[in-house]
C-alpha cells in the first residue's frame, strides 16, 4: 500500500473511532442534562454551570494548547520512538507543572473570596476536570493517530458515571456531587488508557530538561493564546452572565448551550482525525492537503447548515422535551444560538485544519482573541437587558465575526479554500 494510501486508511478508522466516541458524547448529555435540570432545577443547575465555567479557566491553562501543538509534532516526528518519547514526557510534565500552579490558585481563591469558599466543595469536585486533563494525553493518540483508545478511555468512563449519577443525585442540594462525578470522568478515562501508553513508550522515557518544558510552553503560546480564546465564548459569557443576571438566567443559557455543544460535537470524528492527517499529508503535497480540506469544508458547511435550520425549526420541542417544563426561557436562547452548528464547523475547518497546517498560529490567535473580546463586551451590555437571549445574540454574533475575519485571513494568504486554485501557496 501506498504512504498515501496508509494515510488514508489510518485516517478512516481514525474517524470510525472518533464516531463512536461522538456517539457516546452526544447521547450521555441528552440523558443527564434532562435528569440534572429536573431535579437540581435553573438555580442549583445554573450554580453547577457557573462554577464549572470558572473552573474551565485552569482547565485551559493546563491544556495551553498541546491538544494541537503537542499532536502536531508527534504527527512530525512519527517514526522517531526516541523524540516521540522526548515530546511525551516534556508534554506531560509541563502540563502537570501547570495543573499544580492551577491548584494552588484555586486553594487559595476558596481561602480568601468569600463568594467562593461557601461553595469550596462545588469549585473543589469540578477542579477534578483538570486533573483529569493534565494526565489524559489525547495529544498522544492524536498524533500517533491511533484514536481507538481515546474512544476507549473516554466512552467507558462515560458509560461508568451514568449508574453513578442516578444512583447518588437524587435532589437539589446534590449539585456538588453531581460536579463531582462529571469531573471524575476525564480522571478515570487516564486511568483506562494508562497501560495502553506504558506499553508503546517505557522503552524510551527520559526525564525531560528544563529546556525541554520552555519548548513546550514557547511552541504552544499561540495556540494556548487561541484556544483560550475560543472557549471564552462559552465560558466568559457563563460567568458575566451569572455577574450580571444569576443564576437562573445562567441555567437558562447552560441548558441550551449544552444541546449546541452536543450537536457540534458530532462534527469531533471528522476535525480531530482531520489535523494529525493534514499535518502528515502536507509534508508530502500542499495540492492534495488543500484538496481534502475543501472537501471537509463542503461536508462539514452542508451537515452543520441543515442541523442549525433544524434545531431552529424544532427547538420549542426539543426544549420541552430534554429540558424540562421549567426552561421556557431556554427555548429562545436555542434559538438564538443554533447559528452556532454552522459558524463554529466552518470555522474550525477555516482555522484548524487550514491556518494552523500551514503554520498561521498568531494569526488565528489574534482573530479568535479579537472575537472573544467582542463577545464579552456584547455579553454585558445585552445580557444585563435581555438576561440569556441577549448573551446567545452576542455569542453567535460573535462566532460570525470570527468566521468572516477567517475568510478574510485566508484571502489575503492566498489560501482560498472554498475554490480550486491551480497552485499550493507557500505559507509556513
Amino acid at each position: 500500500m501506498s504512504f498515501r494510501g496508509k494515510l488514508t486508511s489510518r485516517l478512516g478508522r481514525n474517524v470510525l473511532a472518533l464516531s463512536v466516541l461522538q456517539i457516546m458524547n452526544y447521547a450521555v448529555p441528552l440523558v443527564t442534562v434532562p435528569y440534572l435540570t429536573r431535579v437540581l432545577g435553573p438555580e442549583r443547575f445554573g450554580l453547577m454551570a457557573f462554577a464549572q465555567a470558572v473552573i474551565v479557566y485552569f482547565d485551559l491553562i493546563t491544556d495551553y494548547g498541546f491538544n494541537l501543538s503537542a499532536t502536531r509534532k508527534i504527527a512530525s516526528a512519527l517514526g522517531d520512538r526516541t523524540e516521540v518519547s522526548r515530546i511525551f514526557w516534556s508534554t506531560l510534565v509541563t502540563k502537570v507543572c501547570l495543573m499544580v500552579a492551577c491548584a494552588l490558585v484555586l486553594g487559595l481563591a476558596l481561602e480568601t473570596i468569600p463568594a467562593l469558599r461557601h461553595e469550596a466543595l462545588l469549585y473543589s469536585a469540578s477542579f477534578l476536570t483538570v486533573v483529569g486533563t493534565a494526565f489524559f494525553p489525547v495529544w498522544f493518540f492524536q498524533g500517533t493517530e491511533q484514536l481507538k483508545f481515546v474512544t476507549m478511555g473516554q466512552s467507558t468512563a462515560r458509560l461508568l458515571s451514568l449508574p453513578v449519577m442516578f444512583l447518588c443525585v437524587k435532589q437539589s442540594g446534590d449539585y456538588a456531587l453531581a460536579a463531582l462525578i462529571q469531573g471524575s470522568v476525564p480522571v478515570l478515562a487516564a486511568l483506562i488508557v494508562a497501560p495502553a501508553i506504558w506499553k508503546q513508550i517505557r522503552m524510551y522515557s527520559s526525564w525531560p530538561s528544563m529546556r525541554d518544558i520552555h519548548s513546550c510552553l514557547r511552541d504552544g503560546w499561540h495556540l494556548f493564546v487561541s484556544n483560550t480564546a475560543m472557549y471564552l465564548f462559552s465560558s466568559t459569557t457563563v460567568v458575566l452572565l451569572g455577574l450580571v443576571a444569576g443564576n437562573a438566567q445562567v441555567g437558562y443559557y447552560s441548558a441550551a448551550d449544552k444541546l449546541i455543544r452536543a450537536g457540534n460535537a458530532l462534527m469531533n470524528p471528522i476535525t480531530q482525525a482531520l489535523y494529525p492527517h493534514l499535518n502528515s499529508l502536507r509534508v508530502t503535497s500542499e495540492q492534495a492537503t488543500l484538496r481534502l480540506i475543501r472537501k471537509s469544508l463542503t461536508l462539514v458547511g452542508c451537515t452543520t447548515l441543515v442541523a442549525s435550520i433544524g434545531t431552529f425549526l424544532l427547538a420549542g420541542p426539543i426544549s420541552h422535551l430534554l429540558l424540562g417544563n421549567r426552561f421556557g426561557p431556554s427555548v429562545a436562547v436555542l434559538q438564538c444560538m443554533c447559528p452556532l452548528l454552522f459558524l463554529l464547523g466552518v470555522s474550525n475547518i477555516l482555522g484548524t485544519q487550514t491556518m494552523l497546517v500551514f503554520g498561521l498560529d498568531s494569526l488565528v490567535s489574534r482573530i479568535i482573541l479579537l472575537s472573544a473580546i467582542v463577545s464579552g463586551v456584547s455579553t454585558v451590555l445585552l445580557a444585563s437587558r435581555w438576561g440569556a437571549p441577549g448573551a446567545a445574540v452576542a455569542t453567535t454574533g460573535s462566532a460570525l465575526l470570527m468566521m468572516l475575519l477567517m475568510i478574510a485571513a485566508l484571502r489575503r494568504a492566498r489560501l482560498a479554500v472554498w475554490r480550486e486554485v491551480r497552485e499550493a501557496a507557500a505559507v509556513g
